[in-house]
């Protein structure tokens, strides 16, 4: 925690300090995040568009991925959108946002291919094969009205600019011992069996949203 010396006879101010969750570094290549290697919930094919001057390209959703701890710490959130062109080529972005993005639903990064944090943000275009070309600047803007998300991907690389469109999917990644809790209150007195490896301070897919905080986090965009 932080002190600020207001002045030499001054008492100490205390200052808050970013959650650490917020300074996580993340992959800098998005199709090597975590987020993105995840199964996609069920979408229409092609219901995000994105356009390039390298071509067109689809996914099922632009996904907007919550990963809660426990305690009352705000989740950590990523967008993630990885796209694929009929020729086998991909266009995939990755952008940790604040925890204030559900109000807001707008968000604005810097592009790097340094370790994301909140306020950068990875782009990438792949060819079936050889490696990735990584934007190494260039800005993101992001917008969700609803359900829909409008992006905008501004940089100097070739083949990396673009706009993209379509339905937002909100995901929850939460501690094992919640959903216990919440398939506890659904049938009393039946046992929910954990994996050994969902124990501890492992987070687990909750698919079906029966966590009180993924639910109010999914009411932010209908």
């Amino acid at each position: 925690m932080a002190l600020l010396l207001v002045g030499a006879c001054a008492k100490p101010k205390e200052e808050r300090g970013r959650p650490p969750e917020l300074l996580t570094a993340a992959p800098v290549s998005p199709s090597k995040s975590t987020a993105l290697k995840a199964p996609e919930q069920p979408q229409p094919p092609g219901a995000v568009t994105v356009r390039t001057d390298a071509g067109t390209f689809e996914a099922p959703s632009v996904r907007l991925i919550a990963t809660f701890k426990e305690g009352d710490a705000p989740a950590t959130l990523e967008v993630a959108l990885s796209a694929q062109a009929g020729d086998g080529r991909s266009w995939a972005v990755l952008v940790p946002v604040a925890p204030t993005f559900p109000k807001q639903k707008h968000a604005t990064a810097r592009l790097t291919t340094t370790p994301l944090r909140v306020g950068m943000a990875s782009a990438e275009r792949r060819a079936p094969s050889g490696p990735p070309m990584l934007a190494n600047d260039g800005t993101l803007e992001l917008d969700v009205t609803g359900r829909e998300v409008r992006g905008t991907v501004r940089t100097e690389e070739a083949g990396l600019s673009g706009t993209f469109q379509g339905p937002l999917s909100v995901e929850c990644m939460v501690p094992a011992a919640w959903l216990q809790a919440a398939d506890a209150r659904e049938a009393p007195g039946a046992p929910v069996p954990v994996a050994a490896s969902a124990r501890g301070d492992a987070v687990v897919p909750d698919e079906a949203q029966s966590t009180a905080r993924c639910r109010a986090l999914k009411e932010h965009f209908r």
